[in-house]
């Protein structure tokens, strides 16, 4: 989730909160639309995040653990569905909503895009083929080689200043008794996580698994951006191959009896906090039945297809499930949603995720401090009221 759509952040650099005479870490991310996630740019301020991955409760408490990749499959021409096995408790025993953070190595390990067949130096030149890699290349279909890295660069160190520290690193201020610089807060020695330099070898970002019951597999719809540092370390994963995972961090808590109606609209990979929900509320509640809307380009850019009709052959007509393709019905309007959704009475339930601006214009933007606010946008001026919305 949050949504897991974009943006990557630095695994070093958090939001830090005083707590007595210690400094709790204390992750913000938005989620994942991920994402609520699915991979933008490597971002150095938690509070910069997308609003979609805002963190309920602090993750600062719980500690990264091991995650070793046992499939990594393609889903579509820019998403894979990756499932990691963990050691230990379930990775969730919340229920829905929550998502992971994922923390990747990256520092080091710059591909040149083109496989083990190729006998080119590094950068080749060759001509890309079909299979997305080059044409010395001899696999069919998706090319499934390892990739080739380039010569490994010595990494940063860290800039000796603690999280309390403002001064983008390296900090220039004087150095205090204590060991820290100018701007460390803390009384006696400081015990602060030391920040590191922008360009540290390890980046995170939030998604949201798939299921909330899945024990101790969790499975990852990861979307690759251009210069997605995390998605595409994971689209690069093989099997056996380990990432560091914390959580679960709760979004939203599952009530049982509260809605006897939750109706989802899911703009592209925002689909991942609102699938998590949709089975956990199927399977937890049987008075409640679900609408799943979700709203893409064209007609392969539908994610879970195969996923939802697996749940609507099961829970049958709990689940009704709608794909609107912006390429033949156009953009979400105000008359498409009134089709779409039930009218706004009753124990009614309506969640929005998607991009920024697709879901304040359809739920209206969540306040500065990322609580969900008033209703605005379309479902406003449907006569939707706040108890019967929330945006992920």
């Amino acid at each position: 989730f949050a949504c897991s759509s974009s943006g990557s952040i630095s695994s070093t650099v958090g939001h830090f909160r005083r707590a007595g005479r210690g400094v709790m870490a204390c992750f913000s991310a938005r989620a994942v639309r991920p994402v609520v996630g699915a991979l933008g740019v490597i971002v150095p301020i938690a509070p910069l995040l997308d609003r979609r991955h805002k963190l309920t409760s602090c993750e600062g408490a719980k500690p990264f653990r091991t995650a070793t990749c046992v499939a990594n499959e393609l889903h579509t021409k820019d998403t894979r569905k990756i499932t990691f096995a963990l050691q230990g408790a379930p990775w969730s025993e919340q229920g829905a909503i929550g998502n992971v953070t994922v923390r990747v190595q990256v520092g080091g390990k710059a591909e040149t895009g083109c496989c083990a067949c190729c006998k080119c130096p590094p950068p080749c030149s060759c001509p890309k083929q079909a299979n997305g890699c080059c044409a010395c290349c001899k696999c069919d279909s998706t090319c499934g080689c390892p990739k080739k890295e380039e010569p490994k660069k010595e990494e940063p160190a860290a800039t000796g200043c603690c999280a309390c520290c403002k001064c983008p690193p390296p900090c220039g201020c004087p150095k205090q008794a204590n060991g820290c610089c100018a701007c460390c807060s803390c009384d006696g020695k400081c015990g602060c996580p030391k920040k590191e330099a922008p360009s540290s070898n390890k980046a995170a970002r939030p998604y949201n698994p798939l299921s909330a019951e899945s024990g101790n597999e969790l499975t990852l719809l990861v979307k690759r951006y251009p210069g997605g540092k995390v998605g595409g370390a994971l689209h690069e994963l093989k099997k056996g191959e380990t990432v560091e995972v914390r959580g679960p961090n709760q979004q939203w808590k599952f009530e049982e009896g509260k809605y006897s109606h939750y109706t989802m609209v899911a703009g592209g990979t925002g689909i991942t906090p609102l699938f998590q929900t949709t089975g956990h509320v199927l399977a937890n509640d049987s008075a409640a039945k679900v609408t799943m809307v979700t709203l893409n380009k064209t007609g392969e850019d539908v994610l879970l297809r195969e996923e939802l009709q697996e749940l609507r052959a099961k829970y049958g007509k709990r689940l009704k499930v709608v794909h609107v393709l912006e390429s033949a019905e156009g953009k979400p309007s105000k008359a498409m949603l009134k089709q779409l959704l039930p009218p706004p009475k009753g124990k009614l339930l309506i969640m929005v995720c998607g991009r920024k601006e697709m879901t304040e214009a359809i739920a209206g933007p969540k306040t500065k401090d990322f609580k969900q606010g008033e209703v605005g946008g379309m479902l406003k001026d449907l006569g939707y009221t706040a108890e019967q919305v929330w945006k992920v």
